[in-house]
């Protein structure tokens, strides 16, 4: 465990990618494969999330998906946990194939991610699929089907499944004879040694990750209802790996125009504040202290609920919203805040609201807390994080 550990902090990580074959044995797509070290055979994860954050900036934002995989679609492998976040559904949808991993529980939250995810026009893909009364409900949602042949064959399965006109997907796949008893059961996809054996990519990049005030301000600007670019493009200039990715994917063949962007505010115009911002999740999340966005909606509802309330006592609009995210934010990046106190040049007036609740900030940030565990403050309306926690679902669904 020692030796991975320092794998991981090395920076060393890369990715791996396998063939998906038809049945003419024609290339047609890729699976996406995280590696911790350039020389590692097989995945050592210990954080889904991270993983598959850090196999897409390596396929997306360094290699790119034209050098990596051309017009081939690619198969990312995507747990519960990254297909519940809203910051991470802004892959391109034409080239990207989302796999849902064998061991994630259908829920209600799960299932209208995922139709939402197909509505935007994403392929869905069941990975290592076992038929069990649990998970039957992502079937109606799949297109594609994959079996791992080499725990068998469940042929009645498949052949419900073929006639239902899913497309199935056979993995593990050794040998040419496995091939053909695979292709007459009615599989269309095909991926396993016998025809290449997983690819360890190489790149050159250098990681160092930004410093988390550089994180934390990203944050608020990301998510301000008041985005300022050149604020944005100044942030991102401070951090080179990020500042490379967002060059690289401006300048792809899928965003390009017809002259190359040199201008970093031309880059983000080009890919757009949407793509932007999943861009900056998946870069944060690879890193080796990743941002959580999970209490992200949290910190939100706190800032729209600051902003709020400062409106109606006179205060600075602005100063009251970034006070009421930076509440939240040791919880979203996992730091304790004194930490962050001093890695954030915040003014004066922010710190000591934060700190210790002084000042008109501090009484704001203090009613709403009160008002937050149901606590009637006299001037804070009864629908206050009511409706401040909607405002921060209706932006977080815009960025759906």
């Amino acid at each position: 465990m020692h030796g991975l550990a320092q794998q991981e902090k090395s920076g060393h990580y890369t990715i791996a990618t396998q063939p998906i074959v038809n049945a003419q044995l024609q290339h047609i797509a890729d699976e996406l494969l995280y590696r911790g070290d350039i020389s590692a055979y097989s995945a050592a994860v210990l954080d889904d999330v991270q993983a598959t954050a850090r196999a897409c900036a390596v396929a997306i934002y360094e290699i790119g998906l034209e050098k990596l995989c051309g017009q081939r679609q690619l198969f990312i492998n995507a747990s519960e946990q990254w297909l519940l976040n809203p910051d991470l559904d802004g892959l391109p949808t034409n080239q990207i194939v989302i796999e849902v991993l064998e061991d994630t529980q259908p829920s209600e939250p799960l299932i209208a991610a995922l139709r939402q995810l197909k509505a935007k026009g994403y392929t869905l893909a069941l990975d290592d699929f076992e038929l069990t009364s649990a998970n039957s409900a992502l079937l109606n949602l799949a297109d594609i089907v994959k079996f791992d042949i080499s725990v068998g064959l469940p042929v009645e399965l498949i052949q419900r499944l073929y006639s239902k006109g899913y497309t199935l997907l056979a993995e593990r796949v050794e040998t040419y004879a496995d091939f053909e008893r695979c292709k007459a059961l009615g599989f269309r996809l095909f991926q396993g040694y016998f025809y290449q054996r997983p690819q360890v990519q190489a790149t050159q990049t250098q990681r160092r990750s930004s410093s988390r005030a550089n994180q934390m301000q990203l944050l608020a600007q990301l998510y301000s209802d008041k985005v300022r670019l050149p604020a944005l493009s100044t942030l991102i200039a401070r951090d080179p790996y990020l500042l490379n990715a967002v060059f690289k994917r401006a300048n792809s063949a899928e965003k390009a125009s017809q002259r190359p962007a040199y201008k970093l505010l031309d880059c983000i115009h080009i890919i757009g504040l949407k793509e932007l911002r999943t861009l900056v999740s998946i870069v944060m999340l690879a890193g080796n202290s990743p941002a959580s966005k999970v209490n992200l909606i949290n910190g939100l509802t706190h800032a729209f609920a600051c902003e709020a309330l400062a409106l109606q006592r006179g205060l600075d609009g602005e100063e009251s919203f970034i006070t009421g995210l930076f509440s939240h934010m040791p919880i979203i990046l996992g730091v304790d805040l004194e930490t962050m106190l001093q890695e954030l040049p915040l003014n004066h007036a922010i710190r000591h609201a934060l700190v210790g609740y002084q000042g008109p900030l501090g009484e704001l940030l203090r009613d709403v807390e009160a008002c937050e565990r149901g606590v009637a403050t006299p001037d804070v309306p009864a629908e206050l994080m009511l409706q401040a926690a909607i405002e921060a679902r209706a932006l977080m669904d815009a960025h759906n």
